[in-house]
């Protein structure tokens, strides 16, 4: 039996198969373990929509299956483990009033507000931007390249990161640290990154995804059961504040945000190369 879009077979031990994804690669690189690819190298692995979308049934079928213990999600390719949502899809969005698909309770790449039960652990090969460092402010524990940067560039695009991680990022690094990243929407180093507490470690490019999946398989070899109900309960602080401050800022700002002539100039000056030229707030 096999799924499009896999590396591998998908293995026998497992009771069910996954949800068809279009945007990623599946694989199973040990007992246990379920890797996860952003199969879009050209487009700095951004996600659509729907990418977004199949990864919240991906995430959730995860979850569910009994023999799988621990994640690992990466990006194809050296350059960019995510770098956000597709903007140019987003712009076609504002500009003909369509109404965009949901994005599952999880958030971003159904993960950047997941709470979930099995552990993630991010191999960061390179970018990690907008949506896509939002997803790594939620990874339980994240590996990087050397050349790996994070950053939440929203400002720059006449937008906010909505999806979780401003909240996140205020209990992850504290006021000042993460207002000087999100009202500059600066990048911030691999180097730096360690230093706040963020990566675990910066592991060499070609060994990077070694590295993750054996610390993957160092997780799958503890109690399954005493591994969910020890995250569950470390996230518990987490969990009560952050997800409200998220469903908040979404309910209270995020439609005049997205219909405010600024975010169309932004999207529409990243799309066409420019630096934007930004109109008065009314908001």
């Amino acid at each position: 039996m096999t799924t499009p879009r896999t590396k591998n077979p998908v293995p026998a031990w497992l009771e069910n198969p996954y949800p068809r994804v279009e945007h990623s690669l599946i694989s199973f690189p040990a007992k246990h373990i379920l890797q996860v690819t952003i199969n879009r190298e050209q487009y700095m692995n951004c996600l659509p929509v729907e990418a977004t979308i199949e990864l919240g049934a991906l995430w959730k079928w995860y979850d569910a299956e009994p023999e799988l213990r621990c994640a690992v999600f990466t990006g194809a390719g050296k350059k960019a483990f995510c770098a956000g949502m597709d903007l140019k899809q987003r712009l076609d969005l504002i500009k003909t009033n369509d109404v965009a698909h949901d994005y599952p309770h999880g958030g971003f790449a159904g993960m950047s507000n997941r709470t979930g039960k099995k552990p993630i652990v991010v191999a960061c090969n390179g970018h990690a931007h907008g949506g896509g460092f939002e997803a790594i402010l939620n990874a339980d524990v994240i590996f990087a390249s050397p050349n790996a940067t994070f950053a939440l560039p929203e400002v720059l695009r006449g937008v906010s990161a909505l999806a979780g991680a401003l909240p996140r990022a205020m209990l992850l690094f504290g006021n000042h640290r993460t207002m000087d990243l999100i009202l500059t929407g600066r990048r911030m180093s691999v180097e730096e990154a360690v230093s706040w507490g963020l990566v675990k470690e910066i592991v060499p490019q070609e060994q990077l995804l070694e590295r993750a999946i054996a610390y993957a398989v160092e997780i799958a070899e503890k109690s399954p059961d005493s591994v969910i109900i020890s995250r569950l309960a470390a996230r518990e602080a987490w969990e009560t504040g952050v997800s409200r401050a998220t469903m908040r800022g979404q309910e209270i700002y995020s439609e005049a945000m997205l219909r405010s002539r600024n975010a169309a100039e932004g999207l529409a000056a990243y799309r066409e190369k420019r630096d934007p030229k930004w109109l008065p707030s009314y908001l």
